[in-house]
């Protein structure tokens, strides 16, 4: 019996093909690190920490109250270059992500019914490999954006 080199297991044991394997032209493009990409760790780690989200969004929220407190007391920063490379990073980033699953979308979309596209396990679709990777990217990126509104504080514009 041969082994399907396409066909992988996540830390779960689910099985899922890599995206990068169904179509070998795109293979080259593709990191090693990225193909055999497990999120079960992460993922149990932020479901056993899921207080994480609300710890953050809640020092955010007394931040922004109380960088406008300060702020009225101290002239704007001239930040502009270092807000011109974080909104690089962040479109350069997002940029990547989409480049590395927007293919992987369109291939879903194409290949498997809307009931399927909405009701198969994504672990298989596109929760694990390469896919995952970006996927869980994309979700952890919320953190550093929040970073987003320090800027808006310093340059004291309107929230």
């Amino acid at each position: 019996m041969t082994m399907d080199p396409c066909i992988a297991y996540n830390g779960e044991g689910t099985e899922y093909r890599e995206f990068s394997c169904v179509y070998p032209q795109l293979d080259p493009f593709y990191f090693s690190f990225e193909k055999k990409y497990d999120p079960v760790p992460v993922l149990l780690w932020m479901q056993a920490n899921n207080w994480v989200p609300v710890a953050a969004v809640s020092i955010y929220a007394i931040l922004c109250w109380r960088g406008k407190v300060w702020m009225k007391d101290h002239d704007r920063w001239h930040w502009r270059y270092i807000l011109t490379a974080w909104n690089f990073g962040l479109s350069l980033f997002s940029f990547v992500g989409m480049m590395r699953t927007a293919p992987n979308l369109l291939h879903n979309l194409v290949t498997m019914s809307l009931e399927d596209n909405m009701c198969a396990d994504p672990r298989e679709t596109f929760g694990s490999g390469s896919t995952g990777l970006w996927v869980q990217l994309f979700i952890l990126s919320k953190f550093p954006e929040l970073f987003d509104t320090f800027f808006i504080v310093i340059h004291k514009k309107p929230l």
